[in-house]
Order: C-alpha cells, then structure tokens, then sequence
C-alpha cells in the first residue's frame, strides 16, 4: 500500500515532521505527505480539521503518528473527502482520565458522507480505526489492533430513515482490533470487535480479511437494512463470524467462516457462540433489498467449518420497541411511527420506555402488534457446506457444534402482548424460517425450542421439518424423538447421559447393553438398599409452558426382583417455586421393555420442569430406563391438534361466529382487545341478575368419545364481573344429554387469564354444545372472551 513517491500534479506538499500549524483549510486541494512520521503537536485535539472536497495522499511511508498525545487524526462534519496510501497510529491519549476514544472514530471522526478511504494502515488507535458514513467507500485498508473496533459508525437518529445509506467495506484486513477490552471494561456494550454497522440501509461487505479480533467479526446491529455479505473470509474471531441483529433483508454468500466464537461460546455456554449469528432480524417486503436481492435473509453457498457453533435463528420475546428489554432503547422498528422513542425514558424493567409511544398504547392492536416487534423470520440456510471436528474445536456446553433454532423470554413485562411460547412457536414453525440442501460433515446437533438440542434425524422429523435435500455424515441418531421439552441426550441417551447425575444411593452410567430406542439406554445401578434417586443437572430444570403434557418413560430389569422406578415431574414458577408435582410409575420391571406414562396439566405460571427418578432396592441391583418423555401429547406443536370450535367461534375472526344472546348480555367482536390474533369476544351485562351466551347452531359442534383438552382465555372489560363458566353439554347422535362439564375461570382482572381442563367425552358423544354464562357484574360491565379450543388429547 505505498502511495505515489512524488506529488501528484497540484497537490500541496506537507513536509514530515510537526504539522500541528500546518494550513489544510483549503477546499477542493490535494495534500501529498512527504515520506517520513508526520505529528500534530502536544495538543490532545491536535488533529486535521478537513474541509470540502479535499484529497490527502501518503508518499512511501508517509506516517501519521499521534505519538500518544493526540486523539483523533482526521476530524471534520464535510463531505467529499479521500484519504489514501497514509499509516495512521497512535491517535488516543495514554492519561487514566480520558475516556480512551470509546464510541469514537480516529478516521472520519464525525462519519462525515462521501469519503473515500483507501490503501491505508490505521492502527494501534485507541477507539475506532475508522467511522463510516453515507456514501462512504472503504477498501484495501489494514485496520489492526485498534482499541475498540476497526470501523464503527455513528449518526443521530433519524425519524423514518436510516441514518446512514450505502456503505462499501471491500478488500480490507481488519485484524486483532479491541485491544482495550471494552466488554470488560463496560459490561454488556456490545461495542466491540472487527467491525460494527449501525442503522445502516444498504451495505456491501466484501471481499474482506477478518480474522483474530478480540469479539464479533463483523456486527450489524440495530436497524440495518439491505445488506450484502459475499466473498469474506472471516477467521479465528473470539466471537461471532457475522452478527446480524435486530436487522431485515441480508443476503451472506460464498464468504469462508472459520473457527470462530471459541471464546464467546466457551465463556457464555447459554447462548450458541454461532458462526453466524441472526438475531431477531429477517426478511420484510415492505423494506428495501435492491443490494440484497431479496425481502429475506438469505444464507447461501458458505463453507462454515470448525466454529463453535454453525447458524442460530434467536428471538428474544422481551425484545421489542418500547420495552426494556430492548437495549437500543430509543429505537422503535422502522414500520412504526414514531421511529424515535421521545424521551424521557422509564427505565423500569417492567415499564414501558414511554408510556405515550403506541408501542404501549396500542401494542395489543394491528399492526403494532405485528409492528412493534422485530421478528427472526423469512431465513432461508441452505446450500452451505458445514464441517465440525470436535478434536478441533474446544467445545464446552450444550450449544457446540449445532445449529440454532431458538427463542428465550421470562414473561416479565406485564404489558406485553408477546409470550416466550408464542414466540418460540412462531421462530420454529411460523415464520418460515429453512434450512435446507445444505451439507454436513461431522457430528453436529441441532437446539430447538429453549435450546435443547435433537438429532439430525429428529431435526428433519415432524414437527421441525427442517434441512429437508440436506446430507449428512456424522451420528444422525435414531427415529425422530418429535416434540419435546426436553433435550435429546437426556430424552433417550443419544450420545451421552444428558443432563442426568447421580443424587443418592445410586449411580447412573450410559449403558450400550441395553436401549429401548437408540444406542444407549440409562444404567442405574442401585448401592444403597433404603431408596435412591437420580437427579438432573440443571436445577431449576427444563423451559416448559403451562397446559397439557404427556410423561413418561421406558423400563427393563437389568437384576433383583420386585423393582418399580418411577419419574417425578415438579413444575416450578419463574421463583422456582413448586407449583405442582406429578409422577409417572412403571409396572414392576420385567426383562422385556415397558412403558409407563401419563397425561398432566402442567398448572398456569409453570415455568420449568425438574425432572427426578426414584425407586427402591437392594444393593447391586441395576434396571435400565430410556426414552423419557416430558411434553405436549401428541409431535405436534402445542397447541395440541385441530381446534373442534370454528375460528370465528373461538374468537378469532371478524365475526360472533355461532355465539348469540341467551340471557342478560350482548356478544359483539371487540378489535380493542385481543388475547392472540387481531379480536376477541366482547360480553356486556344488560342486567344484574346473572348473564349467558350460547351456541346458536344446535346441537353444537360435531365430536366424538374421548379424551378431550378445554382451554380459553378471558379478562374484564368494563365494571365487575369477577368469574365466567364455560358449560360443555355432550350429546349422542339422537340428541340426548350424556353428560356436562365445567370449566370455570375465577379471579378475573384487566390482565388475560387462561382457563384449562381435561375431560372425556362420554361414549357414544356425536356433538357438544357450549354456553358461557357468569353470576357477578351489573349492566353495562363487561368481558372478553378469546381462544377458545377444544381439542383430542388422544
């Protein structure tokens, strides 16, 4: 990178040595600096104040060395400014009372638009290498060992735009930059590493040498949109090779991403330490993609090999605009107005940033219910080539080596319409999100849910679906396992004993002698004779949800007589508080595999199950147990099987459905209030004296014997009405009454409440007619009513 050895014709020549009086205040003129180290005197703001339309050119070996003393190298607002064939050092004060550069650029100090940076080495300056603005190009620089990043990039927000558009980043080395280790320095300011764009529309990024930063390789956070990603080798990076977050419409193609993230992954086991890392960010049409190429993120034609972990698919339920769990906070999506959250900022966790913003006052209303988020949808992964060698990779937690398809959230923000279930449902089966035709070399895994990981075999398996043309060369495990809550090692011992561990007079041990599923089976060994138990590793247990579950698990005898294990379930609240315990019994154990199970309520407010196994014995008798389940009934998605009540009836269309008038009350479609969807059932008392709606299409809805799951959901209205009862009547086909049931929800106030029930449909049932009827309220208070379903359970 040596620049023109002699001044380029008109340029004005700037001798080495101290430059600090020297004039650069001329616009439209080219400044060539002689060959040698060129200062800016003693002055911390000893800088180039840039003008308009200026060139600076470097001779060979043309040095700007801010010796400690200064802190910036090129500082001005202007546009149209080139800087080339320069090393640019030292810029940053060695002074324990200076902020260090942090959140600033030495280069394009006020990401001015128009520049062009070429042909340079800036390192070893405190901060940032470089700022990026509008219009910015910059290539074939070496931007190593900077304090913080080697490029970021920072302009005010703007209302209903970007405030930053069309950025080229080509042919750079950014290499070993956050030298100052800023995480450690500020916790959580996800301010470091190669590189970081934010609230850019339209960037290419290519071509480029990214390897041995002390963070992420390239960062994309907060409202990117358009962005391009292709022909970049990204090597060796602490964390993640490329994060795009809280972004839309990407495309990442032919780059080579290697060994990256052993320290991210490695220090955070909960969280996947990804080659490439989607975090809440996806494809939106109404959002531009003319550098993409598509209203998607698209990841294609990489070779991906030997990094901690491969792609994750994340969304954070708490992460959206106006919630504090959002940590830009004053951001919104750019598909609601206000884009900028006005001040002044609520930073009460469980509080709205701005109470006024409509992402709170109308968030539980289209389209800000849909708007206010930003969703990890519209991802397609597909013709990538992934190799994992576990001899190679210093692997450490659950996530290493698999792909990511996941969701968190802790329900902790009163307000918000958005639920860790829901959101994890719509990552993993509603928001088209693929992969496929990809191929896998390795014994990778694949976490789905809260981070629980299946196998090859599992993930292509209903109800994942997914790498579907995909091959596959390392252990794909057994048949499918489906839907679970639980991880695939400790659900059937795939590769290892999961998350089980000795608790008291016994010792388990992955067994190869005997499994009912797999490979491998669960050898407890008892060594006590007064009772033992096995315990899980991960207190206080496995994400779940609330509502029906099926547990259960497999058993043979391995030896001694009258053995009868069973499986204790304990679900607990976010206070790991124990709400309810349930436990599943085998007969006693034969020499032939048998099942137990059962179907539960996991009770409202459940949070997590911690899973036990328990029995007795004499000591040196031994029993195998495998396939352990905890999860919906059925290897669908929760909510379990097809709903017998219409949409419209259930609450979810632009009608009643078949509700009417039965006594003292009104039924009309609320589009204010809506438990999911965009509506629900609004109920107003005419009188005091009790109220009912029934189904107006006798004799009801069409059904059959057998077990059946009841749910729905409800909160006040207007005045006082504290309870409401869902009546079921079954009838037989010549329309007798074979029995009734209740499902009462009590308690009510202005938070939605779900009522459940399991109930049996009686032989013989051909339809069920339904009546919601309530005691309390007086005219005019009222009730809404949403998502009902009547579901099998078997």
């Amino acid at each position: 990178m040596t620049g023109p050895s002699t001044p380029p014709a008109g340029a004005i020549t700037v001798p080495a040595g101290d430059n600090e009086k020297f004039d650069f205040g001329k616009s439209g003129a080219t400044y060539w600096f002689e060959p040698g180290v060129h200062t800016f005197g003693t002055d911390r703001y000893g800088h180039i104040n840039v003008v308009e339309n200026t060139t600076f050119i470097g001779g060979p070996g043309a040095i700007l060395d801010g010796r400690r003393l200064n802190k910036y190298a090129f500082v001005g607002d202007v546009p149209n400014v080139t800087i080339k064939y320069l090393t640019i050092k030292n810029f940053g004060l060695d002074d324990p009372l200076d902020n260090r550069n942090f959140d600033e650029g030495v280069v394009n100090h006020d990401t001015a638009p128009n520049w062009t940076i070429s042909y340079n080495t800036i390192s070893n300056n405190d901060g940032a290498g470089i700022y990026i603005g509008s219009n910015n190009v910059v290539s074939y620089n070496c931007l190593k060992e900077n304090g913080q990043t080697g490029f970021g990039g920072y302009r005010p927000q703007v209302e209903n735009d970007s405030s930053q558009k069309n950025l080229v980043l080509d042919h750079n080395e950014i290499v070993g930059n956050n030298t100052d280790d800023w995480e450690s320095r500020v916790p959580g300011c996800g301010c470091t590493g190669g590189g970081k764009f934010w609230d850019v529309n339209g960037a290419r990024v290519t071509n480029n040498y990214v390897h041995d930063n002390k963070g992420p390789g390239l960062w994309a956070d907060t409202n990117n949109i358009d962005f391009l990603f292709e022909g970049n080798f990204i090597d060796h990076n602490d964390g993640e090779g490329i994060w795009y977050e809280i972004s839309y419409n990407a495309t990442m193609r032919n780059n080579t991403i290697t060994r990256n993230a052993w320290v991210s992954g490695r220090r955070n086991q909960g969280s996947p330490g990804p080659a490439i890392y989607l975090s809440e960010s996806g494809g939106d049409s109404r959002l531009a993609s003319t550098v993409s190429g598509a209203a998607a993120i698209r990841v294609y034609d990489n070779l991906i090999k030997d990094n901690f972990s491969g792609v994750s698919i994340f969304e954070n339920a708490d992460r959206f605009c106006n919630s504090n769990g959002n940590t830009s906070s004053g951001y919104c999506t750019p598909l609601v107005k206000p884009t900028r959250i006005p001040q002044p900022f609520d930073k009460t966790h469980a509080n709205p940033i701005n109470s006024s913003h409509p992402c709170f006052t109308d968030i539980k209303n289209e389209p800000y219910l849909t708007d206010c988020r930003w969703h990890a949808k519209n991802i397609d992964v597909r013709n990538n080539e992934f190799r994992f060698d576990k001899t190679v990779v210093p692997c450490a937690g659950p996530f290493c080596g698999a792909q990511a398809l996941i969701a968190a959230g802790v329900d902790d923000i009163p307000w918000s319409p958005y639920t860790a279930a829901g959101v994890l449902n719509d990552v993993m089966y509603n928001n088209n999100n693929k992969f496929h035709d990809n191929e896998y070399h390795g014994d990778w895994r694949f976490a789905k849910g809260y981070g629980d990981a299946v196998s090859f075999n599992s993930w292509r398996g209903a109800p994942f679906n997914q790498d579907a043309g995909s091959t596959f060369d390392g252990d794909a495990g057994g048949e499918p396992i489906g839907y679970s809550d639980l991880d695939e090692d400790t659900s059937r011992l795939w590769t290892s004993m999961g998350r089980w561990q000795s608790w008291y007079s016994a010792t388990p041990t992955l067994s190869t002698d005997a499994a009912h599923g797999g490979k491998h089976g669960l050898r407890v060994e008892v060594t006590s004779g007064s009772g033992w138990g096995v315990g899980t590793s991960n207190h206080p247990g496995f994400r779940t949800t609330p509502g029906p579950k099926k547990i259960g698990l497999w058993g043979k005898l391995g030896s001694g007589t009258n053995l009868q294990p069973f499986m204790r379930v304990k679900w607990l609240n976010r206070a790991e508080e124990i709400l309810q315990t349930d436990d599943v019994r085998l007969p006693v154990l034969t020499d032939t595999w048998q099942e137990a199970s059962a179907l539960v309520d996991a009770p409202a407010g459940t949070a997590t199950a911690l899973i036990t196994l328990h029995g007795t014995g004499s000591t040196g008798d031994s029993l195998y147990l495998d396939d352990f389940t905890v999860g919906p009934p059925s290897d669908t998605p929760p909510p379990d099987g097809p709903n017998i009540v219409d949409a419209d009836t259930a609450g979810e269309g632009p009608t009643v459905g078949s509700w009417k008038s039965w006594y003292s009350a009104d039924v009309a479609v609320s589009t204010q209030e809506a438990h999911s969807g965009t509506g629900s059932l609004c109920v107003t008392v005419t009188s005091g004296s009790g109220w009912g709606i029934a189904l107006s299409n006798w004799p009801g809805f069409t059904a059959e014997a057998g077990g059946k799951r009841i749910s729905y959901w409800g909160r006040q209205g207007t005045g006082a009405v504290t309870g409401v009862t869902l009546r079921l009547k079954w009838f037989d086909a010549g329309q007798a009454l074979l029995r009734t049931d209740l499902v009462p929800l009590t308690g009510l106030t202005a938070d939605w409440q779900q009522a459940t029930g399991n109930v049996t449909a009686p032989d013989g049932t051909a339809t069920v007619q339904l009546e919601f009827y309530g005691s309390s309220g007086t005219a005019n208070d009222s009730v809404y009513l949403d998502d009902l379903r009547i579901t099998n359970t078997a």
